[in-house]
C-alpha cells in the first residue's frame, strides 16, 4: 500500500484501508520537557480525569476534544484553573493525531470508541491512557494489544486500583502462600441503580456532530441522555462497565489469565425499561481448581461502595462491601476492597466458630489520589518507555471475563468452553458470533492493525 500523509488520512474513509502508516514518530523528551497530551471526550469522565491532570506540572494539555461543541468550555475551565492557559479545542480527534508534538492521548469517550481510537492513536505514533471498560467485544481489545505492540505504544487502561500501593502487598501475601491453596474467588458489584430514561426522538442539536458521535455504533435517531446505555452496540452494560475494576483486580490477586469454562445466569429482573444487558448477573468461571465467582445486581440499596463511606472506619464493613473481593484458601480468606478499601485476611477456628482478622493493610492513599498514582505510572512510562501497571493485554485479559459472562448470558445462559490461545469458544459458532462488535463504515477496526 502507498503510504498515506496527513491530509489523507484526516479525510480518507478508515473503513476503506486494511494498513496504515504511522503518521509521526515519537519526539525525544528530555527529562524537563513537559508530556503533551490532548483529550478524547470531556464529559463527566474526562472532566474528571482533566481535574487530576492539571495538578501536574509535567504536563501540557494542549487539546480538549469532542464531538460536542457546548463541552469544552467546562472543560477549558479546569484547564485554565489548574494552568492558566487555554487549550485548542478541536471536534474530530484525528486533528490531534497529526499533530507531531502530541506525545499521547487520553481516551476518555464512551465505550464504543475505545478500541477505535486506541488503534488510531498508536498507528499516529501516540501513548494513550483509555478508559475503562477496554473494548466492547473480546475481538477489538486484542486488536488494541496488536496496534500497542506493533507500533512500540505504551497503552494504560483506567482501571487505577492497581497503582494502589496496597494492591501489590495483597498479591504479594497471596503468592507467598499464606493463604494456602486458593481454591475459590468471589467477585462482587451489588448496589443499586434505577431504570434507564429513554427519550422522545428530538432534532440534533446545534454543535454536536452526532454521526462522528455515535463513531463505530449504530447512527440511532437522536435523544438526549445515556439512551444507549441499554444496547449491546454501545455498551457493555452497567454492571460490567463498572465491575471491572474488582474483576482486574480478582485477576491479578489469583494470577489467571484465561478460563476453561463460563457460564452465566442471571437477566432482567428489576428494570424492564428495554435495556438488552441483565440487571442480575451470577457467573462461574473454572481456572482448573480454582473457581471465580461474579456475583452482581442492581437492585440492592442495603449495599455500600467504600467511595461513598462517611465514617472513620479503616475498612469497610465486609457483608455490606458492594464492590468487595474475596480470596478464599485452605487457611484463611482474603477480604479486598477496590478504590481505596484496603484489605484484611482472617482466620478461624471452626469449632468455635471464631474468626480474627490477622492481617491488615488499610489504604494509604484516598480514592480521589489513587487516579493520581496512576497517572503518575502513565508519565512514567511514556519517558522510560516500559509497560505501565494497567498494560493493555494486562486489562484485555481482565474485560475478556466481563465479556465471556455477557456471550453466556446472550446464547441463553449455558455453559460454554473457551480456548485461550485462540480466543475462541470450543464448537460453538452461536456464542462464536459475539467475539466480535458490530462496527458501523467507516469507523471499522481493521483486520490488519
Amino acid at each position: 500500500m502507498k503510504p498515506i500523509n496527513r491530509r489523507q488520512f484526516l479525510k480518507g474513509s478508515i473503513g476503506a484501508a486494511t494498513t496504515f502508516t504511522v503518521l509521526s514518530p515519537s519526539r525525544s523528551l528530555g527529562a524537563e520537557d513537559r508530556i503533551v497530551l490532548g483529550i478524547m471526550g470531556v464529559g463527566g469522565r474526562g472532566r474528571a480525569l482533566l481535574t487530576s491532570l492539571v495538578r501536574r506540572s509535567d504536563v501540557r494539555i494542549k487539546y480538549i476534544c469532542d464531538a460536542d461543541v457546548r463541552s469544552y468550555g467546562p472543560a477549558a475551565e479546569i484547564v485554565m484553573e489548574g494552568h492558566e492557559y487555554r487549550p485548542k479545542f478541536v471536534q474530530d480527534f484525528r486533528k490531534m493525531l497529526e499533530d507531531p508534538e502530541v506525545d499521547a492521548i487520553i481516551i476518555a469517550t464512551s465505550d464504543r470508541w475505545h478500541a477505535l481510537g486506541t488503534i488510531m492513536a498508536c498507528q499516529a505514533g501516540k501513548d494513550v491512557f483509555v478508559e475503562k471498560p477496554l473494548s466492547l467485544s473480546i475481538w477489538d481489545g486484542r486488536k488494541m494489544v496488536e496496534a500497542a505492540r506493533k507500533y512500540k505504544r505504551v497503552v494504560q487502561v483506567g482501571t487505577q486500583s492497581r497503582s494502589a500501593p496496597y494492591t501489590d502487598k495483597a498479591a504479594e501475601y497471596i503468592q507467598s502462600g499464606k493463604l494456602g491453596d486458593v481454591l475459590l474467588a468471589r467477585v462482587f458489584l451489588m448496589q443499586e441503580s434505577g431504570p434507564i430514561h429513554v427519550a422522545e426522538v428530538q432534532p440534533v442539536p446545534e454543535g454536536l456532530d452526532y454521526d462522528l458521535w455515535c463513531g463505530p455504533s449504530p447512527m440511532l435517531p437522536y435523544r438526549p441522555g445515556r439512551w444507549f446505555w441499554r444496547l449491546w452496540d454501545f455498551y457493555v452494560g452497567y454492571i460490567m462497565a463498572d465491575m471491572i475494576h474488582q474483576v482486574d483486580l480478582a485477576r491479578y490477586l489469583i494470577g489467571k489469565q484465561y478460563p476453561d469454562t463460563v457460564c452465566n445466569a442471571g437477566g432482567v429482573y428489576r428494570f424492564h425499561d428495554g435495556r438488552e444487558q441483565p440487571d442480575t448477573q451470577f457467573t462461574t468461571f473454572e481456572f482448573g481448581k480454582l473457581t471465580l465467582l461474579f456475583e452482581a445486581s442492581l437492585w440492592s440499596p442495603y449495599m455500600h461502595r467504600i467511595v461513598h463511606m462517611r465514617d472513620k472506619t479503616k475498612f469497610p464493613d465486609w457483608p455490606f462491601s458492594a464492590t468487595k473481593i474475596e480470596i478464599c484458601g485452605t487457611k484463611g480468606m482474603m477480604c479486598f476492597g477496590r478504590h481505596g478499601g484496603g484489605w484484611q485476611v482472617f482466620e478461624g477456628d471452626a469449632s468455635t466458630r471464631e474468626s480474627r482478622a490477622v492481617v491488615s493493610e488499610p489504604a494509604t492513599h484516598k480514592f480521589g489520589s489513587i487516579i493520581d498514582l496512576h497517572f503518575d505510572d502513565f508519565v512514567s512510562c511514556i519517558r522510560n518507555r516500559k509497560k505501565p501497571k494497567a498494560d493493555v493485554e494486562e486489562v484485555h485479559l481482565s474485560i475478556a471475563l466481563c465479556h465471556l459472562a455477557n456471550i453466556s448470558y446472550r446464547v441463553g445462559n449455558r455453559k460454554l468452553r473457551f480456548d485461550g490461545t485462540t480466543e475462541t469458544f470450543v464448537g460453538d459458532a452461536e456464542a462464536d458470533k459475539y467475539l466480535k462488535a458490530n462496527y458501523r463504515k467507516p469507523w471499522v477496526v481493521p483486520e490488519e492493525v
